[in-house]
């Protein structure tokens, strides 16, 4: 009997070898790690129910429902120089872990000084009369920036802007001064939100709202803020500063046919009004542009913008140098051709043919000649025709 299951096994699978069949796979379900986002429920300030909608803003899902169990390997978002998002994914190696959520010291909490007499310490080494000072550091609300998953801008993540790059982005942490955002993509503006905090009452502005303005930046004047700020083109709403960051997406019509244009991007508090509010000073350096560059930037052009020209007026300069030179050279040849018959060249021309006429002098008098032992010709041995020898 097992050997006529082998027989039959074989034919099967000769005969199946000859027809050219084979036996059906079906496909595996797929599988995705994204979830359907969903509204759910939270209870903020211990007794206010909340109903949170998750948003998707260029590939980033803000206020996703928090995990039941802290992951410390949850993935994060960074933001790139020119502010896209990446996503992190933290790892252990070696026992630690690498690329972690990213933690912001004490830049976003509140600093007090209080006060300790020996009544309320009773410590041992105070005496009845000392005071015990103590800073100390209260946590910021995080009812709504827990809900954020972008790295938020701090004063150690600015990046230097300015001619000798020894200036701080501040209050931006992306994008950086002289980057090239893209008609049709999404990027996100971040400023480090307690800048806007006021010395005298130590509160921090509740809204903020982004400008964008046409700037033109002449190229002996980069980076000493002597710019020529044209007119303000788009303003957000008033959104809230706690979030500290902006998701701007980059629109054709602002170029107005051109390219590229150059733009101030700033930053307004609440806490300014509008006549008082100073686009420059403070404000960022951007470029938009229609699209991808199919070209890449030569090293001339790498070179002037090192020197700071960023505009076309070195177009002009590098122009006018071969148009004055051929200029001088018609106007050289227009002067001699008119003047081709008042030329009197006959010194020049008999002082080149005399130059080709020179006597060279003697041989023995010549430095080259004086060390050779010269004979007398009739010293020299001369031939004999009559005894066909030598004497």
């Amino acid at each position: 009997m097992h050997l006529l299951n082998i027989v039959i096994f074989l034919l099967v699978g000769f005969d199946s070898f000859v027809l050219g069949i084979r036996n059906v796979i079906e496909p595996k379900p797929k599988t995705t790690s994204s979830e359907e986002i969903r509204p759910w429920m939270r209870t903020i300030y211990s007794t206010v129910k909340e109903v949170v909608t998750p948003t998707v803003i260029a590939g980033v899902t803000f206020s996703r429902k928090p995990l039941a169990t802290p992951d410390p390997l949850e993935p994060w978002v960074s933001l790139n120089k020119e502010g896209l998002p990446k996503t992190i994914k933290p790892k252990i190696k070696n026992g630690r872990t690498e690329n972690a959520s990213p933690t912001y010291s004490t830049y976003f909490k509140t600093v007090s000084t209080k006060t300790f007499d020996y009544e309320e310490l009773q410590a041992h080494n105070m005496d009845p009369n000392d005071v015990y000072e103590e800073e100390v550091f209260e946590d910021e609300d995080k009812t709504y920036v827990s809900l954020n998953p972008i790295i938020r801008c701090t004063p150690d993540r600015y990046l230097n802007k300015g001619l000798a790059k020894n200036v701080p982005s501040e209050p931006f942490c992306t994008p950086r001064e002289n980057s090239e955002l893209k008609v049709g993509k999404t990027y996100f503006v971040t400023w480090y939100t307690n800048f806007f905090r006021s010395e005298l009452t130590d509160e921090t502005a509740e809204k903020v709202r982004i400008h964008l303005s046409y700037v033109r930046e002449k190229s002996h004047e980069k980076g000493f803020g002597k710019r020529d700020m044209r007119a303000t083109f788009f303003s957000s709403e008033w959104i809230r500063n706690v979030d500290g960051l902006y998701p701007l997406e980059i629109y054709e019509e602002w170029l107005n046919g051109k390219y590229e244009r150059k733009v101030v991007l700033s930053v307004q508090p609440s806490t300014i009004p509008d006549d008082e509010f100073n686009h420059l000073e403070h404000g960022l350096l951007i470029n938009i542009a229609l699209g991808s560059r199919v070209f890449k930037k030569t090293k001339e052009q790498l070179a002037l913008e090192d020197a700071g020209i960023m505009d076309d007026t070195w177009y002009y300069v590098a122009l006018s140098i071969p148009t004055a030179v051929l200029i001088a050279c018609v106007g050289m040849y227009f002067f001699l051709y008119l003047n081709r018959h008042n030329r009197d060249i006959s010194d020049v021309r008999r002082f080149a043919l005399s130059k080709r006429r020179r006597v060279i002098g003697k041989f023995k008098d010549m430095k080259k000649y004086k060390n050779i032992n010269n004979r007398r010709y009739d010293e020299l041995p001369s031939y004999n025709k009559k005894n066909s020898k030598q004497s």
